[in-house]
């Protein structure tokens, strides 16, 4: 019984001890509890990959039956990742890529988000705020950890520092979602029927897309839609 009791000590300790030593940051205590159980964090922390391997890593530990949350299974990968990684990521992003701007909701994305992404991933990334919120819906469903407070203020900080980009309007051609019928007739070359037509349905069924909405058109020449479709924007 006693050299039972000295055993289970010492299993106990060597998995005790080296968390004392392990670099303070979130998801520390998380990684010595749960790790532990079935090996000595020597084992994990002598090792140095980057993010996407480690992830692949506690997905396995994870089909093993480790037992965690899914937030916690995701805090073990961020703490692995940022203390224990290789530098990969960082080391193949581009030269230039920008780097995130500062703001509310920046360090919520590199806690958040950076298991999955690299954050130079995100700078590369325009979109109009109705495709940020569906975006960080759809993300938010993946991250249990995030309250919908932390989720709204990731929606906005991309919405603010990554905005859609819209081109600039060719003066050469005409803007058939905006333009009312006198410019269609006049620089498309249609008659004031087949523009009014034009603007009518587009009040009706909304914005066209292509130009080959337009052929659908009751009353509006295809081919004049075709032959104009050059010379149009939306």
């Amino acid at each position: 019984m006693r050299t039972l009791t000295i055993l289970a000590f010492s299993i106990t300790l060597a998995r005790f001890v080296p968390a004392q030593t392990l670099p303070e940051g979130p998801g520390k205590e998380v990684f010595a509890n749960v790790c532990s159980a079935c090996h000595g964090l020597d084992i994990i922390t002598s090792q140095k990959q980057n993010a996407a391997a480690w992830k692949a890593a506690v997905n396995d530990m994870k089909s093993r039956g480790a037992s965690a949350t899914d937030a916690e299974f995701e805090s073990i990968v961020n703490y692995l990742a940022k203390n224990f990684g290789t530098g990969d990521d960082a080391a193949h992003a581009p030269a230039n890529a920008p780097a995130m701007p500062e703001g509310p909701g920046k360090q919520l994305i590199l806690a958040q988000c950076t298991g999955c992404h690299p954050p130079d991933q995100f700078t590369k990334y325009r979109h109009a705020p109705e495709e940020w919120q569906v975006i960080i819906t759809r993300m938010g469903t993946r991250l249990p950890s995030a309250s919908r407070q932390d989720l709204d203020a990731i929606e906005k900080y991309f919405e603010v520092n990554f905005p859609k980009v819209t081109a600039p309007e060719d003066a050469n051609k005409v803007n058939v979602n905006k333009a009312g019928a006198p410019e269609i007739q006049s620089r498309l070359d249609f008659t004031a029927a087949e523009a009014e037509a034009i603007v009518k349905y587009r009040e009706t069924h909304g914005d066209f897309k292509d130009w080959r909405d337009m052929l659908i058109i009751y009353g509006v020449n295809g081919r004049k839609v075709q032959a104009a479709q050059d010379r149009m924007s939306f």
